[in-house]
């Protein structure tokens, strides 16, 4: 039997207990997640590359969660979804504004991938107000409420962000 694998893709700029959730949730239902991290050189990232792949790799070791490898990619999902032949992606929601941005993603990306399928998984309510660009502008004010991220994520937040309070 072919195992099911789903990618979740995304910059994760950084990885917040948001995209965790959404990930050990898609575990539950995948035999594998590719974390795939997307450099969009439009944005203009807090961590590299190597940074944010290390930090999602340690917090699945720090929350022993098996099944899931990172791999980075500089080209479009559907590219690299039609190169290993896969079908899933997984995307979490937090509001109908987000389902809405990433139906229109959905849609675009079978335009050069027709077998592409999203599955949408919503957000705990705890975690509808996170999201990296929040989570960043917290940290720009210099307090974050420290359920926002995973450990190692605060720790590399606390390097950049010297005066950092989380509470």
């Amino acid at each position: 039997m072919k195992q099911k694998i789903a990618v979740y893709q995304g910059t994760f700029d950084p990885f917040t207990s948001g995209h965790l959730h959404i990930l050990q949730a898609a575990r539950g239902m995948f035999d594998e997640v590719v974390v795939l991290l997307l450099d969009n050189p439009a944005k203009r990232p807090l961590f590299s590359v190597q940074e944010r792949t290390e930090m999602i790799v340690q917090t699945i070791q720090e929350t022993s969660l098996s099944g899931v490898r990172v791999e980075s990619d500089g080209g479009l999902l559907a590219d690299y979804m039609r190169r290993h032949e896969l079908i899933y992606c997984v995307r979490g929601v937090r509001n109908a504004r987000d389902a809405d941005f990433e139906m229109e993603n959905h849609r675009l990306s079978r335009i050069f991938y027709p077998s592409l399928q999203t599955i949408l998984i919503p957000c705990e309510a705890s975690f509808s107000l996170v999201s990296s660009s929040s989570l960043k502008a917290a940290c720009s004010v210099g307090r974050m409420p420290a359920a926002w991220a995973p450990l190692c994520v605060r720790k590399r937040l606390e390097k950049k962000y010297p005066s950092l309070v989380f509470f």
